[in-house]
């Protein structure tokens, strides 16, 4: 009798840690659900969208929206209603000054690495400390310089072709693959353990979720709050500096407007993701599913012949959808 009750008891404790682990990874799982989902679909409607080739083309692509989700990960988790409309022209600057300094030239990428941190690091730090210290929303300061810097831009390109290419190393990175595997997946698994370091395990990333979460007890216990929102836009911007090299080792050639279009998903891919969009949170692999979905969804849209119009439509639904029930399933708890 003994023997049967310890057997009842370790099954219900194994289920009932089955069920707090699920609970736990929901959103997780219902993200890599999403995507398998897609591709099933797409897979009937459209022939060899299943495939091993059109799998890991899905990965690149999506790889660029992660990246720039990252920004708006560290952004929102910081709370304050944070947001970085910044950061697509952000890295389109840095792609169309930095191609004038590498000129196809390996020895130059070091530059060229530093310029794009320091401008992306300038442009954060501007928006950081509008939004912390003068106390402007964070959606009306980024948008403001995102026209700004796409004016700088504009002035910059105006009456000239935009001249310099990437250095071969850039290129190797961010356009060509090793075996199937393409090299961007490489540097963004790269990135995501040390996004997942700094969040997880250093008083930094404890500070961030702390004061996304609740910012007048993070106050009481001695956080700067206006330091660490600060900060967590100069990393968005120094990011997105960076990122602007990785376009145009992608691209091969730096051009106007080649960053902007990846703002709109890379937010969308953080509330796929279910990060929350008032603070306090971050997980960087569920945003990078989410990427993965947007991309997945954008080839089935094209593929159908819906094109940008189908595309920018189904991020619009998907965005509303998983907001409510987000919003819906937080009110239950």
């Amino acid at each position: 009798m003994d023997t049967m009750k310890n057997l009842n008891d370790m099954s219900i404790a194994q289920k009932g840690s089955l069920s707090v682990m699920i609970d736990k990874n929901k959103k997780t799982i219902v993200a890599f659900l999403l995507i398998i989902f897609l591709f099933i679909l797409g897979e009937i409607v459209v022939s060899n969208f299943f495939s091993v080739g059109q799998v890991l083309l899905t990965i690149k692509l999506s790889s660029f929206i992660a990246l720039f989700a990252l920004c708006q990960m560290i952004v929102i988790a910081a709370g304050g209603g944070g947001l970085d409309l910044s950061v697509g022209f952000t890295a389109t600057l840095t792609a169309i000054l930095t191609a004038v300094l590498m000129d196809g030239k390996n020895e130059n990428l070091l530059l060229a690495i530093l310029v794009a941190l320091a401008i992306g690091a300038v442009i954060g730090l501007a928006n950081g400390a509008l939004v912390s210290y003068v106390k402007l929303p964070p959606l009306v300061v980024t948008m403001a310089m995102a026209s700004i810097i796409q004016g700088i831009i504009n002035v910059y390109t105006a009456g000239k072709s935009i001249t310099g290419k990437p250095a071969p190393i850039l290129q190797t990175l961010a356009a060509q693959s090793t075996g199937i595997f393409p090299n961007i997946l490489f540097v963004l698994i790269f990135m995501a353990v040390i996004v997942m370091i700094i969040l997880n395990k250093t008083r930094w990333g404890l500070k961030l979720f702390g004061v996304g979460t609740n910012e007048t007890n993070a106050y009481l216990s001695g956080v700067d709050v206006k330091t660490v929102r600060m900060v967590a836009f100069i990393i968005s911007g120094a990011v997105a500096g960076l990122i602007g090299l990785l376009l145009i080792g992608n691209m091969g050639t730096a051009f106007k407007d080649m960053g902007s279009s990846y703002v709109m998903p890379s937010i969308a891919a953080v509330v796929v993701g279910g990060v929350s969009l008032a603070g306090g949170e971050g997980n960087y692999f569920r945003v990078i599913l989410g990427s993965i979905f947007l991309q997945t969804l954008t080839n089935l849209l094209v593929a159908l012949g819906w094109g940008d119009a189908g595309k920018w439509l189904g991020f619009g639904i998907v965005l509303f959808v998983l907001l409510i029930a987000y919003v819906s399933d937080r009110r239950k708890r």
